[in-house]
């Protein structure tokens, strides 16, 4: 979208037009490894495309693809999302739906979908984050709830320098036993003025419990690529293109 375009009407007071129809979006690819003495390492793949509709309202489409290795153990994730939403020069707040497919090589596909509600508040160096969902979870025929929270900041140092810091809360539940994962990542994002290519990298604490019974944590470090279309600097990334994160569960 390009920049809000000034201009006065009747008694000189100012009215602002925002011009409409921009198309921005993103590919990227990353890499994650453990730390910790499991051997656990996971490639992904993402892309996001935003559609300023106008009058502030937006369209972004989302979809992603990783492959992820426990010792011996190898699951395909796939997952997509679409987010409707009006953002201005403030605070962006809209609704969101994804679905996402798990593939161990079992019988049986995990498969996940959510909706909910999702938000942020602008400020010239920092922006906070926030979505909450509700989903059902088809674990091989057996359906459970799905709840999530998200909340994140993010700290700008120079229009292509940021930091973020997100936790997340999901929570899978029959009735019975409760599977919770929660995570907390730690971000530092860099874009050089003259590239539309974005340097990532940072570390991510996943804590797993289930049912009180089977628990455990992890601790990767993670880095990636991002290429942008559309945007000028890593801060108009966010406030001019795609904003979203992907809310499937992260393990």
């Amino acid at each position: 979208m390009d920049e809000p375009l000034i201009g006065w009407g009747a008694y000189h007071e100012p009215v602002v037009e925002v011009a409409s129809g921009g198309v921005t979006g993103y590919v990227e690819g990353s890499y994650a490894n453990s730390v910790d003495d499991v051997d656990a390492d996971a490639w992904e793949l993402r892309g996001a495309i935003n559609v300023d509709a106008g009058s502030g309202m937006n369209l972004q489409v989302d979809l992603g693809y990783a492959r992820v290795g426990i010792e011996d153990l190898d699951i395909d994730k796939f997952d997509g999302g679409l987010h409707g939403y009006y953002r201005d020069e403030l605070y962006a707040a809209g609704a969101f739906f994804g679905a996402s497919r798990f593939d161990a090589g079992l019988s049986e596909d995990i498969k996940d979908y959510m909706g909910g509600i999702e938000g942020a508040f602008f400020q010239d160096t920092w922006t906070l984050v926030g979505a909450a969902g509700y989903g059902q979870t088809d674990l091989g025929g057996l359906d459970a709830d799905h709840y999530m929270g998200a909340l994140g900041a993010r700290w700008y140092a120079t229009d292509n320098v940021r930091f973020d810091v997100d936790g997340t809360l999901d929570r899978v539940t029959d009735g019975g036993d409760d599977l919770d994962v929660q995570t907390l990542k730690l971000t530092a994002n860099y874009r050089p003025e003259l590239m539309p290519v974005t340097l990532f990298a940072g570390y991510k604490y996943t804590d797993v419990d289930l049912a009180d019974t089977l628990s455990g944590d992890s601790n990767t470090i993670f880095g990636g690529l991002r290429f942008s279309y559309g945007t000028g600097s890593l801060k108009e990334d966010e406030r001019r293109g795609p904003i979203w994160s992907n809310r499937s569960v992260s393990f």
